[in-house]
């Protein structure tokens, strides 16, 4: 009897453990929730301003504090942000000069718009080593982009 429970247990631990490691590790990908909003030094509403991010800024949660994350974007420049201002809406920014956008995940695919670096879309799927992306406001599709050229996904 004492066994089985042993067992029962061990089994109910390896069954929650995904589940807990989800809830207990940084977010990751995320993008940002509102136009302009500041970025800081600091986890504090106090702490110094170092940029603002435009709506749908890319962002790459390193780590979580209280009501705050710490992230990291495409220029690798890190600091803080209030959670209430993240969303969960995957999002990819352009990191070159100029990038072909195609109508499919490859390069014989025919190109459908160029894209310059800065420039923010929505991701709307991923396909190997290619990232299907839409406009930000109404998600109408672009087309496909090598990832390689893009931060975000």
């Amino acid at each position: 009897m004492k066994n089985e429970q042993y067992i029962f247990s061990f089994r109910a631990c390896l069954l929650a453990a995904p589940i807990i490691l989800a809830l207990s590790s940084p977010a990751g990908a995320k993008s940002i929730a509102k136009d302009q909003v500041n970025i800081r030094s600091k986890p504090s509403l106090s702490s110094e301003i170092i940029f603002t991010a435009p709506l749908g800024y890319p962002i790459k949660i390193e780590q979580e504090a209280n009501n705050w994350s710490f992230f990291h974007d495409w220029q690798n420049n890190r600091g803080w942000v209030y959670k209430p201002l993240v969303s969960d809406i995957e999002t990819a920014v352009v990191v070159v000069d100029k990038a072909n956008i195609r109508n499919a995940s490859n390069t014989r695919s025919q190109v459908v718009s160029t894209a310059e670096q800065g420039e923010i879309y929505k991701i709307l799927a991923k396909k190997g080593d290619w990232v299907r992306l839409g406009y930000y406001h109404g998600g109408a599709e672009v087309g496909w982009i090598h990832s390689d050229l893009v931060f975000g996904e």
